[in-house]
């Protein structure tokens, strides 16, 4: 008895197997005829506890429901009202009728999610597709599909934002959702571009080109620069070149917003190769971030391969995210299966720093495949370590 009461939840699920067994050998079922009465009633608790009556119109969006017994219309993200909310509708239930996802309208008005947006849009000319939104004068993006450093310093007060200029007739958004165009323009992030229409194209992640010019993805905006257009030329998805130089645009650098344009001087174009996504080789130098990697050594150099590909050796030394592991030994040099670690005869590396009074011979992984290491005397998260070791 006193098992019971010191235990009364476990003494329940032990009760409720007992009486399991003696009815699958009464019924002589293979099946848990318990289980399958849990999950019948959990099912019907399930549609009892349910707010609504069924999707308006499953095949254009999951978010428009109707309320319990059809008596109201609601807006909830996929149905899932317990964890993303279900929001009334002011709508004609008879009339309702879902646009896209998240647009909706009824025989008087035009809704963006729950919110009434009659005001601010054409009605009789009203549509939408997919996240975009058109009638007779303008094309529409919801204001809170904008990235929200975008609409920082834009103090914008209304639902949707016009796209100025877009031509509701033609506009499309692209598969990279920051471009779009009509018949007659470019778009970069809902903002008109003065480009030359017909030559313009996105090149890869910095930059953009038509042919007159060569512009940076600068942030939301494309800004023009003094590459030379006319021997224009994409290295891989970060590098350009002209007759020249190497490109390299920075926007941001350790936190800060820097937007520089950075160029290298190169000798021969054929030298060039881009072919590796991490590192970029030119006469007899190596690109790693943007960044000359000093004593490199082209033609000599070579990446460890690992998941990370961040270490790399030429016939003189050993580096780490393109920059020298001062007095790491070439010979003995490796890495352990996490690749953030690695060791020679004298020290071990994390991520090409110099871990200090850790005992080499035993230094490893705390369990196969895990990123916990260890030696004979502690743990270590990086290269500290772990407290509570």
């Amino acid at each position: 008895m006193s098992f019971i009461t010191n235990h009364p939840y476990l003494a329940l699920i032990i009760a409720i197997m007992l009486l399991n067994s003696i009815v699958k050998i009464i019924t002589k079922s293979k099946l848990s005829p318990i289980a399958a009465l849990v999950l019948a009633i959990g099912s019907f608790l399930s549609q009892a506890c349910s707010p609504f009556s069924g999707a308006v119109n499953e095949a254009v969006s999951n978010n428009y429901y109707y309320g319990k017994f059809k008596k109201d219309i609601r807006y909830s993200p996929m149905g899932n009202w317990f964890s993303l909310g279900n929001n009334k509708v002011n709508a004609d239930v008879a009339s309702f009728t879902p646009l896209a996802r998240d647009y909706g309208k009824d025989k008087d008005h035009i809704f963006y999610k729950e919110n009434m947006i009659d005001n601010e849009v054409d009605m009789p000319s009203f549509r939408a597709k997919d996240a975009m939104a058109f009638d007779k004068n303008h094309v529409y993006i919801a204001t809170d599909d904008l990235p929200f450093s975008f609409t920082d310093n834009l103090n914008i007060k209304t639902t949707l934002f016009i796209v100025a200029g877009a031509d509701p007739e033609t506009y499309q958004r692209l598969e990279d959702w920051s471009w779009g165009k009509d018949a007659k323009n470019w778009f970069y992030y809902y903002k008109r571009l003065d480009v030359d229409y017909e030559s313009f194209t996105p090149i890869n992640s910095n930059f953009c080109k038509d042919e007159h010019r060569v512009y940076i993805k600068k942030s939301f905006e494309i800004i023009p620069c003094n590459i030379e257009a006319k021997t224009f030329k994409s290295l891989n998805d970060r590098y350009v070149a002209d007759a020249k130089f190497i490109y390299d645009f920075v926007g941001w650098e350790n936190g800060k917003e820097v937007n520089k344009l950075n160029k290298f001087s190169y000798e021969d174009f054929n030298s060039v190769d881009a072919t590796d996504k991490d590192y970029l080789l030119f006469d007899n130098q190596v690109l790693y971030d943007g960044n000359i990697v000093e004593d490199a050594d082209r033609a000599h150099f070579k990446v460890i391969e690992s998941p990370t590909r961040s270490y790399a050796t030429n016939d003189q030394f050993v580096f780490c995210y393109g920059k020298k592991i001062v007095g790491a030994d070439l010979e003995t040099f490796k890495l352990y299966d996490y690749a953030a670690y690695a060791r020679d005869k004298n020290h071990v590396y994390f991520w090409g720093e110099k871990m200090e009074g850790v005992d080499i011979e035993s230094f490893g992984p705390k369990e196969k495949g895990g990123w916990i290491y260890s030696d004979k005397n502690h743990d270590y998260m990086g290269t500290e370590i772990r407290k509570d070791d």
